[in-house]
Formats: C-alpha cells, sequence, structure tokens
C-alpha cells in the first residue's frame, strides 16, 4: 500500500525551543531512504537549528525515526513546514502545513498573571490591561491567520508585534 504522508508538530512546554516533529503518515513504501524538513518562515528565510538561512536548506529526519525533536526556536513563530519523503535524492512524497508555534507568547502572558497576583497594584497603571490585551488579541490574531486564513505573513507580523511587548515589557507592564 502507497504512503499517505503526513505529520504533526508540538513545541516542548519544558525546552521552548524544542519542536519535536511526528510521522503520521499512513501506509508504508519501503523503497524511502530519508525525510527532509523545510521550515520556510515569512521573510522567506529558511529555519534550520543553526539559525536562518537565506537560501534553502533543511533538516535530515531519519526515515526509521516516526520522530525527532529539533530546537529551531527563539521567539514564536509561524512556519510554512514542509516534509519530503526521499528515495535516495528524489522526492517521492511532500505535504506541507502551515504551522503556529506560540507557546512563548502564552508564557509571558502567564508570568503576566503571575504578577498581576503577587502584586495586584500592577493593574492601577493605566495601559496595563490595553497592552495585555493587545498581548492576547495578538495570540488569537496568529492563531486565526493560520486556522482560518491559511495566513503566514498575518500569522508572523502578530507575533513580532508581541515579541515588540516582550522585549520591552518594562515599558508596556
Amino acid at each position: 500500500m502507497a504512503l499517505t504522508p503526513n505529520f504533526s508538530s508540538s513545541e516542548s512546554l519544558s525546552t521552548l525551543e524544542n519542536v519535536t516533529f511526528l510521522d503520521t503518515s499512513s501506509g508504508s513504501d519501503g523503497t524511502l531512504t530519508e525525510r527532509r524538513i523545510y521550515c520556510r518562515l515569512a521573510n522567506g528565510n529558511y529555519l534550520t537549528t543553526a539559525g536562518e538561512s537565506t537560501t534553502s536548506a533543511y533538516e535530515v529526519w531519519d526515515i526509521n525515526d516516526t520522530s525527532i525533536t529539533l530546537a529551531l526556536l527563539t521567539q514564536s513563530t509561524t512556519s510554512s513546514v514542509t516534509v519530503q519523503w526521499m528515495t535516495g535524492s528524489t522526492v517521492t512524497y511532500t505535504k506541507t502545513i502551515l504551522t503556529i508555534w506560540d507557546l512563548y507568547d502564552y508564557l509571558f502572558a502567564f508570568q503576566l498573571i503571575q504578577s498581576q497576583t503577587a502584586t495586584p497594584t500592577i493593574i492601577s497603571d493605566s495601559n496595563y490591561y490595553s497592552n495585555f490585551f493587545k498581548l492576547i488579541t495578538n495570540i488569537w490574531n496568529a492563531e486565526s491567520a493560520v486556522s482560518y486564513g491559511n495566513d503566514l505573513y498575518s500569522s508572523q507580523s502578530s507575533l513580532n508585534v508581541n515579541q515588540n511587548l516582550i522585549n520591552n515589557s518594562n515599558l508596556y507592564f
């Protein structure tokens, strides 16, 4: 029976930079020799364990391993992820999934909630709640852009706005 290619990915809550890819394909193809993972970013670069590359770059995923964990992230990121199943140097199957990894943003939001609990007067700052809601809204926008719009660029744009809030948290929160 031929392979029906598919995969999923998930972030590690304990090690945020790690993304685990899981081959969820059905069927089989005994001729396959490796998989390649391409993560294309909104800016056109490719994300690898070595960082961003301006030229096409991929990570090799051993065909005998059903999963692989790669240290890819430094912030919340949306990526067009393509996995190629190879027979020698020939691409035999391809699957592309638009993927959002936004745990960095969620964990920052949870830190803000913990700050509210520890220092309740922090919400007295007139801009605190408006900035907190900007953060939450941008998470929703980024996820919705992927889920409903298949829009890599709008998703990453919302995450970039949040990254600015996070990087300058002393000004916003």
